[in-house]
């Protein structure tokens, strides 16, 4: 079987989504209905950061580390299974904690613990792609994801700072949950999948124009960017013009990027099967409409509202977590046959994006109705279905998996 110790390890992620979404039907029945049994912030927490370390971080961890080993046979082993298994093991630990006392001492100390495994990681990879003799477009973009990355961690010290010395900033609290945010989503993740497809043009020999140049536009502007998180803290009119210059150059950044892929589109086509071109659709329109809105926040009215009202902070989020980054790992899985395309997986996969879409059109819906432009009844209770339609899809993405014949 190629890549047997990949698809292990992929179903450990999968399994690891299960629970993220189980999680998610949890948080999305105490809204709904009452559950005195779990208190609402302490699992909200464990469930983002299980999501981030157990499911995003370790797909990156795998995908990449089985990339870079078949990348560079020759060049050297590359060890990073054992982080593997302490990266689930310690994840799970945390989300305990997390559940059970919120932010505290033992939840801190296994976050902490976690990033630590996270870091790790990223200096082996760092210090394999420093000694490779490869100079892909793809290195680029992963040592810019382990910077961003580093960079995010900064956000999540500040918070604790404010947290243990029992700081009630509210404005702060939030700077620092943007700027961690930020830097994970737009950075690390995103980064790390843009690598990740830049290895998978290089396997199949196809060139994308000035793709170097899209790399450095990304990057450059990455960082200013964080800056429209922040809009209501009254900035500067300096500082307003370049967070508009930042977004603007994101903006353009992807869709010249866009164009020069759709120009070698059906070159890629002859190197996926239909359901990988199928999904990274997807990923490209759900990513145009990240930086359609991302272009849109610049107007001051409407990035109060967008990061002023829940639903619209949550769909945002999800937006990017599930339809972009979540869709394409799980598509440059497929690719490399670390996951295996059956019917149960086509059926799964199915439902799992039909709840992410109605997810997106209800939480719109509800802010929308902020606005008194619409209203909608149930909005909650209809949350909590979709909740179990993506728990569903992503149980039987893991279970199709475990069927002991391919079809």
């Amino acid at each position: 079987m190629k890549g047997k110790g990949a698809n292990f390890w992929l179903q450990v992620a999968l399994f690891n989504l299960a629970v993220v979404a189980i999680l998610g039907v949890l948080l999305r029945y105490k809204i709904a209905f009452s559950f005195p049994l779990i208190h609402q912030k302490h699992l909200l927490h464990g469930h983002s950061h299980f999501a981030f370390s157990a499911w995003v971080g370790q797909m990156i961890m795998t995908l990449l580390g089985y990339t870079l080993k078949e990348r560079n046979l020759d060049h050297g082993r590359f060890e990073f299974t054992s982080l593997l298994a302490w990266n689930t093991i310690v994840a799970f630990l945390m989300l305990f904690a997390f559940v059970y006392q919120g932010y505290g001492p033992i939840s801190i100390f296994f976050s902490t613990l976690s990033t630590a495994i996270n870091f790790l990681y990223c200096f082996r990879v760092w210090s394999f792609l420093h000694l490779s003799p490869s100079h892909s477009t793809g290195d680029y973009y992963i040592k810019a994801s382990i910077i961003f990355n580093v960079l995010s961690s900064l956000g999540t010290i500040f918070l604790a700072y404010l947290m243990s010395n029992k700081i009630n900033h509210p404005e702060k609290y939030l700077a620092s949950v943007y700027y961690y945010l930020h830097f994970q989503y737009n950075g690390y993740f995103i980064f790390s999948c843009l690598g990740l497809f830049a290895y998978f043009l290089d396997q199949i020999g196809v060139n994308v124009a000035h793709s170097r140049r899209v790399f450095w536009l990304f990057a450059g502007s990455l960082a200013p960017a964080y800056l429209l998180s922040i809009m209501w803290a009254k900035l500067p009119l300096l500082v307003y013009v370049l967070l508009v210059g930042a977004a603007s150059i994101q903006f353009l950044a992807w869709f010249y990027w866009l164009y020069q892929v759709s120009k070698v589109r059906s070159q890629i086509k002859q190197g996926i099967p239909a359901i990988v071109s199928f999904l990274w659709i997807l990923v490209a329109l759900a990513a145009s409409l990240k930086f359609i809105l991302q272009l849109l926040s610049i107007i001051p009215s409407l990035s109060e509202y967008a990061f002023g009202f829940r639903p619209v902070v949550i769909a945002y989020l999800h937006l990017v977590l599930l339809g972009v980054v979540s869709l394409f790992l799980l598509g440059f899985a497929l690719w490399k046959e670390y996951i295996h395309f059956n019917g149960m997986l086509k059926l799964a996969l199915g439902i799992f994006i039909g709840g992410v879409f109605f997810n997106e059109f209800i939480l719109m819906l509800q802010g929308m109705s902020f606005l008194n432009l619409v209203q909608i009844p149930f909005s909650n209770e209809t949350l909590f279905g979709i909740a179990i339609m993506m728990f569903l899809g992503a149980l039987g993405i893991f279970l199709s998996q475990r069927v002991k014949k391919y079809n």
